[in-house]
């Protein structure tokens, strides 16, 4: 029997966080998984678009104004809303997107500065709104009621010089809408959901094909905290609305960046007094990690982090009010299992804090100013806070 020895010198290779697929890409139509209603999946080019498209959008789109569909969706609102969000999508209904955007909380997101104002209704946008923008606008008049969404973006080359030409072209899929064969609302939305949401094309999910390996902490960073920030990334798209509704907001309400001092109460409270006294709220541990980072303007390099290990559980220990006489041993600090962890390089736990820190800040205002407040760096350089430090106030 032969015994295998484990190589003490060899290093520990990162774990990266497992990736969660969210879309069935198929490689051909013929492979699509059918859908128990009739809908067609087709695609067009847009050009010269007035806003930067969202992958989190399901669109509403029709040519000619259609009466039964629209009052289908009118009376299903709430119905269409609640099954696109179960697979983080926004649905837009563009005639009522005025009135969607007068919500205080968006504004409230785009401005957390100021006294709260009333938007009242904005106007509308008409539902034929992205084929002003078609490519190929004979193609107009053979579009029915659809959902449309947006899948990736190619650049526009001449097909006989193949000389660049400075102009992206966005293809939107088209799933058909058939209020016909509604006669379940409810089972028939779902199960049109249901196959707008699963369905991109090859194209967006290519570069899901192969699976990413990380040297530690550090190479993983941004691919760890866009994995982590999934599961609230609907809420925040409802709040910063980012794709279609800019069409709307950039006339009416472009955030300012005006940023807010940061207070660290006594009692570790997080608070933001120039954007009405906002509370960040964060766990112990996450908090530590933040507050660490506020104390160095310079950043910190993740290769360093065990460097930290006593100063980080210091502010840990006395956020959760504890002393370091019950950590100590012969003289020698000893350190629970998540201060080990968040201070170990080769542990994604530090990109775990990071991605809450960052969730913390976008759930509550846009991110043009909430990337002042989070933890942002590149890759092999120091991770750090960008807000001013004549902005940082501690009361500890």
């Amino acid at each position: 029997m032969t015994t295998m020895f484990r190589n003490p010198f060899k290093r520990r290779e990162y774990e990266p966080l497992p990736c969660e697929d969210v879309f069935d890409y198929s490689m051909t139509k013929d492979s699509e998984k059918p859908c128990k209603y009739t809908s067609v999946h087709h695609g067009f080019s847009i050009q010269d678009l007035p806003f930067e498209p969202s992958h989190n959008e399901v669109i509403y789109v029709e040519n000619d104004y259609d009466g039964p569909t629209n009052r289908f969706i009118v009376d299903n609102i709430g119905l269409l809303r609640e099954c696109f969000a179960k697979h983080n999508l926004v649905f837009v209904y563009l005639p009522l997107l005025g009135r969607d955007l007068a919500d205080e909380k968006v504004w409230r997101y785009r401005k957390p500065y100021g006294p709260t104002e009333s938007a009242g209704e904005l106007p509308p946008l008409r539902s034929d709104f992205l084929l002003d923008h078609m490519k190929s606008p004979e193609n107009r008049d053979k579009m029915t009621p659809c959902f449309a969404r947006y899948n990736y973006s190619v650049i526009d080359f001449d097909a006989y010089t193949k000389e660049h030409v400075e102009r992206w072209d966005n293809i939107f899929d088209t799933f058909t809408f058939d209020v016909g064969q509604a006669t379940d609302a409810r089972d028939y939305v779902e199960s049109i959901c249901d196959y707008v949401s699963g369905k991109l094309f090859w194209w967006s999910g290519y570069c899901c094909l192969r699976k990413q390996t990380f040297d530690d902490a550090d190479d993983a960073f941004e691919c760890d905290t866009e994995k982590l920030l999934a599961n609230v990334r609907y809420e925040i798209e409802l709040l910063r609305r980012k794709g279609i509704s800019e069409v709307i907001l950039r006339q009416l309400v472009e955030p300012e960046v005006k940023l807010s001092r940061i207070v660290i109460r006594k009692d570790y409270t997080i608070l933001l007094p120039d954007y009405g006294n906002m509370e960040i709220a964060m766990t112990p541990l996450v908090k530590a990690v933040y507050l660490l980072f506020l104390r160095h303007p310079e950043g910190i390099v993740f290769k360093h982090l065990p460097d930290y290990r006593r100063e980080l559980a210091a502010i840990y220990d006395a956020i959760k009010s504890t002393t370091d006489s019950s950590r100590t041993f012969l003289g020698i600090r000893r350190y629970c299992d998540n201060i080990i962890n968040v201070t170990d390089p080769l542990n994604n736990s530090i990109n775990e804090k990071c991605a809450r820190i960052k969730e913390a800040f976008l759930t509550r205002f846009h991110e043009s100013m909430a990337c002042h407040y989070y933890i942002t760096g590149k890759r092999g350089e120091p991770k750090r806070i960008l807000l001013p430090p004549e902005l940082i106030v501690w009361e500890v």
